[in-house]
């Protein structure tokens, strides 16, 4: 099975949404394994978050992608139904997502300059020390 492979429309919400749901993703990917191979290239979010070169293998055999944590806790109003009741299926993890796992990794071009992209803004009020 293919989980949240979805290409969402809609800027994120301004603050992520960390509920069971969330945390069963992230235990599930940090569980996960990579295929053997790679896409040669990265996925990249209508609000600029990106994802890793490879798909994941979770540990219960199915597929899924590094922007799976984002889209549960970004785009949640975008994810159908049957990949909700999916992600309700895997066991329920503890850990919080780390920033990486929310927002992607930053982009940085060749002259060392920092790539601003939309997901910047969640991902400085989530890093900002409470």
């Amino acid at each position: 099975m293919k989980l949240l492979y979805i290409e969402p429309k809609n800027m994120p919400t301004e603050n992520p949404i960390i509920d069971n749901l969330t945390l069963r993703m992230v235990k599930a990917l940090r569980e996960a394994t990579k295929p053997r191979y790679t896409s040669h290239g990265y996925h990249e979010c209508v609000c600029g978050a990106l994802s890793g070169s490879t798909d994941r293998i979770l540990p219960n055999g199915w597929t899924t992608n590094t922007l799976c944590v984002h889209y549960l806790a970004y785009h949640r109003s975008e994810i159908p139904a049957r990949d909700l009741d999916a992600v309700s299926e895997l066991p329920l993890g503890t850990a919080t997502p780390t920033s990486h796992e929310l927002h992607g990794p930053m982009e940085i071009d060749a002259d060392g300059t920092k790539i601003i992209r939309p997901i910047d803004g969640p991902r400085e009020r989530y890093d900002r020390p409470k």
